[in-house]
Order: C-alpha cells, then sequence, then structure tokens
C-alpha cells in the first residue's frame, strides 16, 4: 500500500483537529494555548520492543513513553506528531490494528493526533512520537528545583517491567504470565498526575531508565545530594533483599514519575495523592551535598556498577 493510502485510510481518521487539516498538507497548526511542553520518544524494535510483541501494545507504549514525560511536567497531553518507519513484511492488518490502538490511547490521554511522517522500512519498525502538553501550571515543572531539606516521592512501582521482561523471555518460568503486560504496556499514574506534580512538586521527572540512574540525572540537575532508602521503594512483587533490590531499581522501563517537595507539605501530599487515587510512596531525602546515595535498614548501601540504561 502506498504512503498517501496509509495517511488517508489508517492516520487521518484520528486527525479530527481543526490545525490537522485531515493531515492533507505538510504542516499542522498547533491549537494548545498558554505555557506549553513538548517531548518526543522513539521506539526501535529489537531495542524497545519485540519483532513478535503485538502491535497494538507497541503503540500503546509509544505514547505512554511520551505521556509519562508530560505528567512528570506537570502538563497534560495534547497534540501528538508520528513518524512511522512501516517494513514491507508487516501486512495491513498490522498497521490498521496499529493505527486502531494509537487513536485509542491519544484519546484515553486527551490528545489527538495532528501530523507526522511515514516512509517503508527496509529493514525493522521504527517509531518516534512527539507530544505537545498543557502546562498546569506558569511552565513545565524541572529536574533542577530541588532543594536540600525535601522529600524524595515515588509514584506507583519500580521493577514491573524487569519481571515481565524475564516472563516474555522465558528467563524464570516461576513468573506468572500476567508480568509479560508490564513489560509490554507500562502502568503510568493516572492523568491527575500532571496536576498533582504541577501542584506540589519542586522538581521531577519520569522514570524509564531505572530509577537509580534517573534519580542520579535529578540530583545532578539540581546540584544536590539525594539519599534512596531502598527499604521504602515499593518494588512489584515484592524484592526479597538488596540484590534484587538493586536488580530492580536498575532495569528501566516503568514510566513512573520521581519527584521532589517540601519536607513541610508531606502530610498534606500524602492525603492528597491517597484521595485522588495516584499511588505514592516517600522514598528518600535532598541534602546539600552531591551525587546519590543509597541505604537500606539504616545501613549505607554501595552503588551498583550500572545505574539503569545507557543511551549511546
Amino acid at each position: 500500500m502506498a504512503e498517501k493510502d496509509w495517511i488517508a485510510r489508517y492516520f487521518a481518521p484520528l486527525a479530527k483537529g481543526q490545525g490537522a487539516a485531515g493531515l492533507r498538507d505538510d504542516v499542522a497548526q498547533l491549537g494548545t494555548t498558554g505555557p506549553v511542553a513538548i517531548t518526543v520518544d522513539a521506539m526501535v524494535e529489537g531495542v524497545h520492543f519485540l519483532a513478535s510483541d503485538p502491535i497494538d501494545t507497541v503503540a500503546r507504549k509509544l505514547v505512554r513513553a511520551n505521556v509519562s514525560d508530560l505528567l512528570a511536567s506537570g502538563a497534560e497531553p495534547a497534540e501528538a506528531l508520528l513518524t512511522l518507519g512501516w517494513p514491507k513484511a508487516r501486512g495491513e492488518a498490522e498497521i490498521a490494528a496499529f493505527s486502531a490502538a494509537l487513536g485509542d490511547e491519544l484519546s484515553a490521554w486527551g490528545a489527538q493526533l495532528i501530523g507526522g511522517d511515514t516512509v517503508t522500512s527496509p529493514l525493522g519498525l521504527f517509531l518516534s512520537l512527539t507530544l505537545t502538553g498543557r502546562c498546569l501550571a506558569d511552565g513545565p515543572v524541572r529536574r533542577t528545583g530541588a532543594k536540600p531539606g525535601d522529600a524524595v516521592w515515588l509514584t506507583g512501582c519500580i521493577g514491573g517491567a524487569a519481571r515481565g521482561w524475564e516472563a516474555v523471555s522465558g528467563g524464570d518460568k516461576g513468573v506468572a504470565g500476567g508480568w509479560r503486560d508490564a513489560y509490554r504496556l507500562p502502568d503510568l499514574p493516572p492523568l491527575a498526575a500532571a496536576a498533582f506534580i504541577a501542584r506540589h512538586a519542586s522538581a521531577a521527572m519520569d522514570v524509564s531508565d531505572g530509577l537509580l540512574i534517573d534519580a542520579r540525572s535529578l540530583a545532578a540537575a539540581s546540584g544536590v545530594s539525594l539519599e534512596i532508602d531502598l527499604g521504602a521503594v515499593p518494588f512489584a512483587g515484592g524484592a526479597d533483599g538488596e540484590a534484587e533490590m538493586l536488580k530492580l531499581a536498575t532495569w528501566g522501563d516503568d514510566y513512573q514519575v520521581l519527584f521532589t517537595a517540601p519536607e513541610a507539605a508531606s502530610a498534606t501530599i500524602a492525603q492528597q495523592a491517597s484521595d485522588e487515587g495516584i499511588q505514592l510512596a516517600r522514598i528518600g531525602k535532598i541534602s546539600d551535598m552531591s551525587g546519590l546515595s543509597l541505604i537500606l535498614r539504616g545501613r549505607n548501601v554501595n552503588l551498583p556498577e550500572t545505574l539503569g540504561f545507557e543511551h549511546g
């Protein structure tokens, strides 16, 4: 099928906004007003997903990887641009399933497709999504605002994707099949997390490359020291000891939100998170030193050699 036919049949029906012009032009007009955040994530077959993964989960994971960035910045998803490199070996039924899942997932987060580009890939499938978001504060929440005395908070659980990968790859025969979904389709915080972060966070980022490496990035951006209590981290399925905790905390693909907030606001934050259905755990603190440190049951824990996924 020719590129123009892909667009007309499968993607133009998703582009309902006036600024998209039915995907008949080379440009789109943004409709988002006020402070706007923007993010982009790419996924490559064999790196971010398996060739055998259901195509609908690939589409949904692409959207969620971008949505997590916006939630962590205190912004609600708005408009999306898709770049799609589609292999000839994948048939029309798959592109139909992909576009349907993409549209459903964007709609679930309050976003819509307004444009992009499609090409034929000579090798595997590659995808990139650019997503804008409406900032719910004066601008996006950055990684740079953490201050000594802040508490460190985490939404959701860490390690579900790691356990899912073990199930998918057959590395752990005892892992329940349900974990496969945690690898293929990350469980994000609810949309309400965007307003929650905008209201409370001094600094924030999504956890995608691994809790430890992302925590170190936040600390470095703010010029502070971040201490994590491994015993306070909610690990998916639980963790029996230090080695398992470190494994799950460095694997990545969790797409939760790590944020800091003033200690004095802790009781309010915990209560509002409960009221709004946001799973939240206080996992550490910020001091005026630099770097990342770990404790477990009151003792210091050495950092592992690898803190998470390194790009490049």
